[in-house]
């Protein structure tokens, strides 16, 4: 049957959770609520927890996963107040969900990373936790805070905080208010005094030394049979999410330390879920303005996982194109940053339905029986697209669709608008290819190390980057190669052009302009977005020429570079120059 998204009524507003729920196997009578790290951790981590829950349901432990208040699909915004308290409170929520949906009463948690530490604390608040399996717990707030810092000094060495942080912390796209850093600040798993759980597994990371030993000791000395067990797939697991490897042994010896206890049998909950909030989520627009959520499995199989922001009601449709967001690399359908969420929402408010789902193999929803997970770039992904168009038009009456996709979500974009006419525009982000062959993965990784030509040639000019290139900072003979093969190509071209316009001949046009141009003959509005450090500036040049000149005075045809970005947008002022632009793109051209 697979994950049933379901959402979870809480005091600080509905959850989006995945309920996997015990089919083949007779119930044991326990089930694990799974709390997610924070920031990008969670997404690295979101394709591993979907296996374990998945995991734990076969052996007959019904599993609820769920984003917290303001992350993920959840409802609510990151920069909310009280953001910890509003965590534990989703953490309260889930349990109690749990147990009303598997009609359970004993209850295990689980976590990764500071949700291990988040689970530690509900679970030493409650006093009714079974079982807890904390994986690679942050020992306290200000330890995981000094891990974020580390972590940014080591990502941009460089760069100066975003003066909207006003004393908060941001690290990986991901920021947290001035507020929330100090509650996080009062966490620490080595001063609780409550036992958190009779039993407590704590799986430690080998690739680094970590608090897990004392953890352990402390768990312990509080009367709980602790055990410390090394873990040598962490490091994997928390790869970029489409590098991650899925620790399947970590995850079979989990079930197996869960199964070494015989748990009640499974008894009826008095209270029942409303029926009501199953599959409607309200939530708050970035404006204010509240809008509906829906979550849905759709396709073949009901093997896909979308969720449909809708506009208020009485908003006057108009004939406005749906706004569909594909997967960016690996990640879940909720976007870097969590930005396609704060887009759906945004959209939803001004009258635009948003969907966001994942393409099979990806985020929540299933591959076909024997196909692979976590395939990029694949042409077969396009049918998914269609799909979907197919279910939004069914479900909502969208007869045009508007598709965003940042990078390998580009990719889809472009190839779904020159198959499927009902796409009335297209928003590529960073688009590193529009050309894909079986192994060509290595060379989009080494285009995606470097930067953009235009951004070398600022840097010749910049003495901190000399400074840096003498302290061997920065590989300045792969650089020079690079620049190289792009100046030896672009020459090439502009020989090319010279000659046919002597000849009298048209400029020689490539099959990707060809295609553009194609597509905006038959009315599409494409925008182009490009970092101004991102390389994938570079491959559009090489088709479309210098400053896209070839498309320019083309009405539904734009070029943007926003400065200060990265390939995903990651600095906060980048994003919120990035929503801007696309909100105002989207409502001037289709509303």
């Amino acid at each position: 049957m697979g994950p049933l998204p379901v959402v979870i009524t809480a005091p600080v507003g509905p959850l989006l959770g995945f309920y996997h729920p015990v089919e083949a196997a007779p119930s044991r009578g326990l089930g694990v609520v799974l709390c997610n790290p924070l920031g990008y951790e969670a997404m690295c981590a979101h394709r591993t927890y979907r296996h374990l829950a998945e995991r734990l349901a076969l052996h007959g432990f019904p599993a609820l996963r769920f984003d917290y208040h303001g992350t993920g699909d959840s409802s609510g915004n990151a920069d909310d107040p009280g953001r910890v308290s509003a965590w534990i409170e989703s953490i309260d929520a889930a349990i109690d969900s749990l147990r009303q949906r598997a009609g359970i009463h004993e209850i295990a948690l689980f976590g990764a990373r500071f949700g291990a530490t988040l689970a530690a604390n509900v679970a030493a608040a409650r006093g009714d936790i079974e079982r807890v399996i904390l994986w690679a717990p942050s020992a306290s707030g200000k330890a995981y805070l000094r891990e974020l810092r580390a972590f940014r000094m080591i990502k941009e060495p460089n760069a100066p905080p975003s003066p909207r942080l006003n004393g908060g912390e941001e690290a990986a796209g991901y920021h947290f208010a001035k507020t929330t850093v100090a509650d996080l600040s009062a966490i620490d798993l080595l001063a609780l005094e409550a036992k958190i759980a009779p039993r407590a597994l704590v799986l430690a990371r080998q690739d680094l030394p970590g608090p897990e030993p004392r953890i352990a000791k402390h768990l312990t000395q509080q009367g709980v049979d602790a055990r410390l067990v090394p873990d040598p797939g962490y490091a994997q697991m928390m790869r970029d999410p489409q590098e991650t490897v899925v620790p399947f042994a970590t995850l079979d010896a989990i079930i197996d330390w869960l199964e070494e206890t015989k748990y009640p049998e499974s008894r009826a909950i008095s209270s029942s879920v409303p029926k009501s909030t199953r599959n409607v989520l309200v939530t708050a627009s970035p404006r204010g303005i509240a809008v509906r959520e829906h979550p849905f499995r759709f396709g073949d199989g009901h093997r896909l996982i979308g969720i449909a922001s809708e506009p208020p009601e009485g908003t006057p449709a108009n004939d406005r194109p749906a706004i569909l967001f594909l997967n960016v690399g690996a990640n879940h359908r909720v976007g870097p940053n969590r930005m396609y969420v704060s887009l759906a929402r945004d959209l939803a408010s001004r009258g635009f339905l948003g969907f966001r789902f994942d393409v099979a193999g990806l985020g929540d929803s299933r591959v076909a029986p024997g196909a692979p997970e976590n395939r990029l770039y694949s042409k077969d992904s396009v049918v998914d697209v269609k799909t979907a168009m197919t279910f939004v038009n069914n479900q909502f009456g969208a007869r045009r669709f508007v598709l965003v996709g940042l990078c390998s979500g580009a990719y889809l974009a472009f190839h779904t608008c020159i198959e499927d006419s009902r796409v009335a525009g297209q928003v590529l982000l960073n688009p590193q290819t529009f050309e894909w062959r079986e192994g060509d993965s290595l060379e989009l990784s080494i285009r995606k190390s470097f930067l953009s030509t235009r951004y070398y040639a600022r840097a010749l000019f910049n003495p901190r980057v000399w400074r840096r290139a003498i302290r061997g900072e920065v590989h300045v003979r792969a650089v020079l190669g690079v620049l190289r093969e792009r100046l030896v190509a672009r020459a090439k071209g502009g020989v090319k052009r010279v000659s046919a316009l002597s000849r009298g001949q048209n400029e020689p046009q490539t099959e990707i302009e060809q295609a553009f141009r194609a597509i905006t003959q038959r009315g599409v509005e494409s925008l182009l977005v490009f970092s101004f450090t991102d390389g994938g500036i570079d491959y559009i040049e090489k088709h479309l020429g210098r400053d896209v000149r070839k498309m320019r005075g083309i009405r539904n045809f734009r070029f943007e570079i926003i400065e200060g970005a990265d390939h995903t947008f990651t600095p906060l002022d980048s994003q919120i120059v990035l929503h801007d632009l696309l909100v105002r793109h989207v409502t001037e051209r289709f509303a």
